[in-house]
């Protein structure tokens, strides 16, 4: 049960990494690879962080 509740927490972060890694595809077709390369990166930090602070906090 409690791993259930863990991933409902981490529902809308896994929406937002999904998004965001959508927007650097977007932006490498278009030939910005700084901008691609930055999306990912934010992409990672930010999910890396909601996992850690989620896990972190319930354990």
């Amino acid at each position: 049960m409690r791993w259930l509740i863990i991933l409902l927490q981490l529902v809308v972060p896994v929406m937002v990494t999904i998004y965001t890694v959508n927007f650097g595809r977007w932006m490498s077709r278009r030939k910005h690879l700084m901008g691609a390369i930055g999306a990912y990166a934010v992409a990672a930090v930010s999910m890396l962080l909601a996992v850690w602070s989620v896990v972190r906090n319930s354990v």
